[in-house]
Parts: C-alpha cells; structure tokens; sequence
C-alpha cells in the first residue's frame, strides 16, 4: 500500500486516463472524456477516503 497523497492520486488518475477507450460522439471528444476520467477518479478516491477516515 501506499499513502493516498496528491502524488499518489495523480499517478492513480494518469492511469485511468491512460487505460480508459472512451467513444467520440456529439456529448464529448475523445480527449475530453479521457480527461475527465482521470478527474472523476481523484474525486471519487478523495471521497472514499473521507468516508473510510467517518468524515
């Protein structure tokens, strides 16, 4: 295991967006949904880790 740190979390979101294939259509780009995995993933394991600390 590892400290969840910001350098943890970027690292986690750098291979989200690398593993993720999202489709290109009218409601978003290709690029754009890569990014936004990788943002979803930091928030959502920021969120976890709150509730697992009862925050």
């Amino acid at each position: 295991g590892s400290r969840l740190d910001d350098a943890a979390l970027t690292a986690a979101a750098n291979a989200c967006r690398a593993a993720c294939r999202p489709i290109d259509d009218k409601r978003g780009t290709i690029a754009y949904r890569t990014q936004i995995a990788g943002v979803l993933l930091k928030r959502t394991t920021k969120i976890a880790a709150e509730r697992a600390q009862g925050k």
